[in-house]
């Protein structure tokens, strides 16, 4: 009986936390981050003050200037890089194109060669596949782009609400935070709150701070790679790759070992060499980092982590990837602040 009260209480509070994070989240995310940069700027400005004589807030307004300025100047420089990728990519479509055809065309006689089997239908099949697929581009993913480019000012004016938002509510927290902090203090639903928080701040600001680290790392190692190698797509690859490296089953080798087939057909081994050792080296990276960084921190089974972050893309979409993670741990810390309660009572 027991038993099952518990289970009902953690269904309920898994509903109440995925609910809270899929409809609640998206209005309170530019005061929720500025909760945290406050909660992390505090102690930086409390050591400021004390060798400067300016206001909490003067100090954190110079510090967010600061800090936006430099942000907006690299998003600049990576937004111009990614552009001319892109649109070299665009350039180029019916070159590699040409390319995939002629690999098919091998791989076909290849197969043909050595099998004796004619091959015409499965090629037939791969280039009417091929057709229809760039005249779904043409019809709806260009339109689309062209379309998004309309919609690029409006984007960029709620970006810079958004920021704006931020920068206010930093600003005007900071200057009452301690004193908000203290007179909270004596509410015990505060205390609640409070506790769960820093239980999860201690936990799941690790695994966020372990993924970014994970996904940046390969981010670099990457693009680094590609650059050496003479890509002039290296940015916009690196990306690419660090992001879906980030994704349950699906690693480097994803981008990687269909790029060094390629190379191999195409009869480049040198370089072909390079792109799979690039590949086990971003492999052998993840798997040394992975275990040390993220699931020791949450004390959470590998297999159960990728449980968790798949769930959380089918739930919540390409965040998920952090929100997955996170909502177990608010459940987790919940129902553990509940029975501890409920234990000492």
């Amino acid at each position: 009986m027991e038993e099952g009260k518990k289970l009902i209480t953690i269904i309920g509070i898994a509903l109440g936390v995925f609910l809270g994070m899929k409809y609640l989240l998206p209005y309170v995310i530019p005061f929720f981050i500025a909760y945290v940069l406050v909660h992390v700027l505090n102690p930086v400005t409390e050591k400021i003050r004390k060798r400067l004589p300016w206001k909490k807030e003067v100090i954190v307004s110079v510090l967010m200037v600061l800090f936006l300025g430099v942000f907006i100047l690299l998003f600049y420089c990576l937004s111009c890089m990614l552009t001319e990728q892109i649109r070299k990519v665009a350039l180029n479509f019916d070159y590699y194109y040409d390319c995939f055809c002629g690999i098919i065309d091998r791989c076909c006689y290849l197969a043909e060669q050595s099998f004796g089997i004619s091959t015409d239908d499965v090629k037939d099949f791969v280039y009417s596949s091929l057709d229809h697929a760039t005249e779904q581009i043409r019809i709806y993913i260009i339109p689309g782009v062209v379309n998004y480019s309309v919609r690029y000012l409006k984007k960029l004016a709620e970006a810079g609400i958004f920021l704006l938002m931020l920068f206010v509510s930093v600003v005007l927290l900071i200057r009452d935070y301690d004193k908000m902090a203290a007179s909270l203090e004596k509410y015990k639903s505060y205390q609640f709150i409070h506790r769960i928080t820093q239980r999860m701040w201690k936990q799941g600001g690790m695994y966020l701070k372990a993924q970014m680290i994970l996904i940046l790392i390969t981010i670099i190692l990457c693009a680094a790679g590609l650059w050496i190698f003479g890509n002039p797509y290296f940015l916009l690859l690196g990306i690419v790759i660090g992001l879906l490296d980030a994704l349950p089953f699906i690693g480097t080798g994803t981008v990687l070992v269909p790029m060094a087939a390629f190379l191999v057909f195409r009869g480049n081994y040198k370089l072909a060499a390079g792109y799979a050792g690039l590949f086990l080296l971003t492999y052998v990276v993840r798997e040394y980092l992975e275990p040390r960084l993220i699931g020791a921190k949450l004390g959470v089974y590998p297999f159960v982590m990728v449980v968790v972050v798949y769930a959380g893309l089918y739930l919540y979409g390409p965040a998920g990837v952090f929100l997955g993670p996170v909502t177990l741990l608010m459940v987790m810390e919940i129902t553990r602040e509940i029975y501890n309660k409920n234990e000492e009572e």
